[in-house]
């Protein structure tokens, strides 16, 4: 899958967007850039750091035609594990519709964000990815038959897609700052996806970067990053012309 792990990023996957809505087009317009930094795994520009320990939940909504539905829920549940050797982020993300449930977890170098490892629970698959660098070594099949190996030698080493935003919120981000970076997914295989910081706005009483975020030409969502907290906000992907699809950051009770 494209990103089950951030659920507004599926869901876009269902449906390329077509027309970009006015209140983004300034923001849109501007993301693209002669000076992009491509970047890989163990590149000195990314500081994991910025990732800490947290637990954050998100409602997703469907927005067509000016009516709002409940598409979801999904709970980031993010850890910093330190041991004598090394420090590793651990995360599980569980993304809930209706009667539906994903869960995906992941472990990543907490520094360089470099993926060990990924496993996915779906409601009719399941999948294990182990990453050595630019070798990724895999399983996946239906939830109730054996599974099927894969075994691939990338052309060169790559971030795991699922966790695109703890790279986007690993860097050096201000306004005008662009990047891209490679990604593997196991349904398609490696991919470049590319952010350009487009300003700031206030978005939960919180001032953060506005992100535009694209993973194929045509289909781009904006992102918003909390500049001191630098956790994921909100998402906003166009599904159509009048169709949106929210991802927001719940508020602690």
């Amino acid at each position: 899958m494209t990103n089950i792990r951030m659920a507004c990023v599926v869901l876009s996957a269902m449906a390329t967007p077509m027309v970009v809505g006015a209140q983004d087009n300034a923001a849109r317009a501007s993301a693209t850039s002669d000076s992009t930094q491509a970047l890989r795994p163990g590149n000195a520009v990314v500081d994991g750091r910025h990732v800490q320990t947290a637990t954050v939940r998100y409602a997703l909504t469907l927005l067509r035609d000016g009516a709002a539905t409940s598409a979801g829920q999904v709970i980031d549940e993010t850890q910093r594990d330190s041991t004598k050797d090394q420090v590793l982020v651990r995360r599980v993300q569980t993304v809930r519709r209706g009667t539906s449930q994903l869960i995906d977890s992941t472990v990543s170098d907490g520094r360089t964000l470099a993926p060990r490892a990924h496993r996915s629970l779906q409601p009719t698959r399941r999948m294990a990815l182990d990453f050595n660098g630019r070798r990724v070594k895999a399983s996946i099949g239906p939830v109730d038959a054996p599974l099927v190996p894969v075994d691939t030698t990338l052309p060169f080493a790559a971030f795991d897609s699922g966790n695109w935003d703890l790279l986007v919120r690993s860097l050096p981000l201000e306004k005008g700052y662009s990047a891209r970076f490679a990604v593997f997914d196991l349904d398609a295989g490696l991919k470049e996806y590319e952010i350009k910081v487009t300003g700031s706005a206030m978005v939960q009483d919180e001032d953060a970067h506005v992100v535009v975020f694209t993973i194929a030409k045509g289909r781009d969502s904006v992102v918003w990053i909390g500049k001191q907290s630098r956790q994921l906000l909100r998402i906003e992907t166009l599904l159509g012309p009048t169709t949106m699809l929210q991802q927001e950051r719940l508020r602690a009770p």
